[in-house]
């Protein structure tokens, strides 16, 4: 496990296309006793064609009040991690969505309501879905031998905590009481976990 987790955002805007026009014709054969053969053109050949939008959940047409661009905030995002099932339950439940599509292992488009601040909502999906479960950690077998080794050393002590990164750098916290300087000390922990990612795991007594 070698990288962070990371979201890039692209604002998505409506781009509008004509439709193709059909260039074939219909032709139907008079009876085989006349002469001459009658083109049929179809009657919408002479009608304006209707522009449409594209859009990652469909298509829609140009005057269509439910365009996702009239809706939404909306946005592609790109991921440096699988986008599984679980993920994309996250992201549909966060405070602010009303639309979700995935679009790929990488990739989901998301309309966000429009009386929702947008970097709350941006850092909020990021704070759920930017993180290594425990599971997803400890998978790393190099990792699992360092967690195993510095939990042997530590466990003559009634009070510790671990920080493990996602690329496996560990920093603990012991103490024999829970007093100022452990407290203090698994604070930083905290807050080292909130710039770097990673997990905490504790001893029995916390």
């Amino acid at each position: 496990m070698n990288k962070n987790k990371k979201i890039a955002w692209e604002s998505w805007n409506a781009k509008f296309e004509t439709e193709e026009e059909d260039d074939s014709y219909i032709y139907s054969e008079q009876e085989e006793n006349e002469n001459d053969m009658l083109d049929l053109m179809p009657f919408d050949m002479f009608m304006p064609q209707q522009r449409v939008i594209h859009t990652p959940i469909g298509v829609y047409p140009e005057e269509s009040m439910l365009k996702p661009s009239d809706r939404w905030d909306c946005w592609i995002c790109h991921t440096n991690f699988d986008i599984t099932s679980d993920i994309a339950d996250k992201i549909e439940k966060s405070e602010g969505i009303e639309a979700l599509k995935v679009l790929g292992r990488y990739s989901f488009f998301i309309g966000i309501a429009k009386m929702f601040d947008v970097k709350d909502v941006r850092r909020n999906i990021e704070q759920e879905i930017c993180i290594y479960t425990e599971e997803e950690i400890l998978s790393d077998t190099e990792i699992q031998k360092t967690v195993d080794l510095v939990k042997k050393q530590l466990q003559s002590s009634d009070y510790w905590s671990i920080l493990v990164s996602p690329t496996g750098e560990v920093e603990y916290v012991s103490s024999n009481q829970m007093n100022k300087n452990y407290l203090d000390g698994l604070n930083n922990l905290i807050v080292l976990k909130n710039k770097i990612g990673g997990i905490i795991l504790r001893g029995i007594n916390g």
